[in-house]
């Protein structure tokens, strides 16, 4: 048996032919009324099966040129939607002749399991009348246009609620985007593979490089990244383009022409055929002023435990000679004292080895 299948989206479209075709059914499918009495004009069909909303002829012209031909009448029409799905919608589509409303998504089995009955009721030896149109010519065209205009409005609001979803999800993340502790730009990859125009920039940045947000985006990278002075210029731009995220050190110029050092997390991205990069940036004097404290504590630690020392050994050496009935006393005090400078002494071998591995980290140029 063949089937007409009318829908104008592929997916549809594709999931109706491999259903019925499974069940040894032929399928020809098309995207509007248009096409569909097109090929119902080049050879009969057992069975039509149209989506309303279409281009062009809708599922409901459609149903109406179909009960209004002689020549096709009889051939049994089902309506498969999921946009027009309320009551008056399946009654205006019963009206037109149709034989069965089914509204997407139907289970593969009931949906084959209404078919079969739909065509065994069509069969000769049942003696089975096609439904007729019941509505007249001016009753058709004005429940078609509220039919229309009903849906219109059905999506005209289901718009207005993405809009609104849509509106408070960009709030929400230019909100994490403003408030991050990093400066974060949004910068082209052009077409030879160099840095590009800015096309959005945070608070931080402007903060950082002491531009405007407007003056940012009405800029280049290059104006304000020093990367090309870099010999590993190349080397960072093939492992960005390789691996699309790349962590390294760099050097940003602000608007008084201030060298800042910098960590960049850049993470590059294709959209709609272009190529953009997302730049993470931390300023490193924070960190270098940190690494500098750091040593700075252990230098005074190292210090101090000898500052203590020093003077504890003459004490000890003093108290040997002693006669005092008070020496143990004084041997136990000194003991205590010694076994704090050890664990000074512990504690600045245990802060040298996170300085070092700060400072292998951080010196480190790494790709994730």
């Amino acid at each position: 048996m063949k089937i007409l299948v009318v829908d104008d989206q592929y997916v549809n479209r594709y999931l109706l032919e491999k259903l019925l075709e499974g069940y040894g059914y032929t399928v020809t499918s098309v995207v509007d009324g248009v096409e569909a009495l097109d090929k119902l004009s080049e050879g009969p069909f057992d069975l039509i099966i149209s989506d309303i909303l279409l281009p062009r002829m809708d599922g409901f012209q459609l149903c109406r040129e179909v009960k209004s031909n002689p020549d096709l009448k009889k051939i049994p029409f089902i309506f498969y939607s999921a946009a027009y799905t309320e009551q008056k919608d399946q009654e205006f589509g019963l009206n037109l002749g149709a034989d069965r409303f089914i509204i997407k998504p139907t289970d593969p089995a009931e949906f084959i399991s209404i078919i079969r009955e739909l065509l065994a009721g069509y069969s000769e030896e049942h003696g089975y009348e096609p439904k007729i149109i019941t509505l007249g010519e001016n009753e058709y065209l004005s429940e078609h246009n509220k039919r229309l205009i009903h849906q219109l409005e059905k999506k005209l609001a289901e718009l207005e609620l993405i809009n609104n979803a849509l509106r408070k999800s960009e709030k929400r993340y230019r909100n994490l985007f403003e408030n991050a502790n990093d400066a974060i730009i949004l910068h082209v990859i052009t077409p030879t593979d160099e840095f590009g125009r800015i096309l959005e920039a945070n608070g931080v940045s402007s903060s950082l490089l002491g531009y405007t947000h407007e003056e940012l985006l009405n800029m280049n990278m290059a104006e304000i990244d020093n990367a090309k002075q870099s010999e590993h210029y190349q080397e960072f731009m093939t492992n960005l383009l390789k691996f699309k995220h790349l962590t390294f050190d760099a050097e940003y110029i602000s608007k008084d022409r201030t060298i800042i050092p910098v960590e960049i997390s850049a993470h590059l991205y294709e959209e709609n055929g272009s190529r953009f990069c997302l730049v993470v940036i931390r300023d490193r004097r924070f960190r270098e002023e940190a690494m500098k404290q750091i040593e700075e504590t252990i230098h005074q630690i190292a210090i101090a435990g000898d500052q203590i020392r020093n003077p504890l050994s003459v004490i000890m050496t003093a108290c040997e000679d002693c006669t005092s009935n008070r020496h143990e006393e004084i041997m136990n005090a000194i003991h205590s004292i010694d076994m704090c400078i050890q664990h000074l002494d512990k504690g600045t071998l245990e802060s040298e080895k996170v300085r070092r591995t700060l400072a292998r980290l951080y010196d480190f140029r790494h790709i994730e």
